[in-house]
């Protein structure tokens, strides 16, 4: 029997008592909270610059990854577990604070709600990779249309132009 650990065996709300795992994450929430009531002048700055931290936390997984690859290096499977259920979760509340972030802005900028509707799939293809009922095809088309570096690239740049070139 294969005793190695499966991607999808992966706890997506953590190991442990429950009443830890609330606590923690409610204790990450507050402390948001108040970065992003306090990092600046208003909830808007605020909430985008909570959506900016959170966003590039949960994207370390991937220049990990490559190192790892790269350089082969072995036996860390479980770390590299418990960074995609990170990843999982600081994207899912990067594109909470993003929205926030919209709505207290009153975005009118197209390339800002085009950035927008491309975190939310990235954020929704995400979380439907951990469902186990679909078929495997499904699936796989899932893990492709999310794994792609151009939509992810074509993001920042709708992000980048909407925020500084208009």
């Amino acid at each position: 029997m294969d005793n190695r650990i499966k991607p999808y065996d992966i706890a997506l709300f953590g190991r442990g008592p429950i009443k830890t795992r609330v606590i923690f994450v409610s204790v990450l929430v507050i402390i948001g909270i108040i970065y992003a009531v306090s990092s600046d002048y208003n909830l808007a700055t605020g909430s985008g610059n909570l959506c900016m931290v959170l966003f590039l936390a949960a994207n370390v997984y991937f220049p990990a990854k490559r190192i790892r690859l790269k350089y082969g290096i072995k036996n860390v499977q479980p770390q590299f577990n418990s960074l995609l259920v990170w990843h999982i979760w600081l994207n899912t509340f990067s594109f909470i604070a993003a929205c926030i972030h919209c709505y207290v802005s009153m975005w009118s900028n197209d390339w800002l709600i085009a950035a927008l509707f491309m975190m939310g799939w990235l954020t929704f293809g995400g979380f439907l990779m951990w469902f186990k009922y679909q078929p495997g095809k499904v699936k796989k088309g899932m893990y492709l249309l999310h794994t792609q570096q151009i939509l992810f690239f074509i993001m920042i740049f709708a992000m980048l132009k909407g925020h500084y070139v208009i």
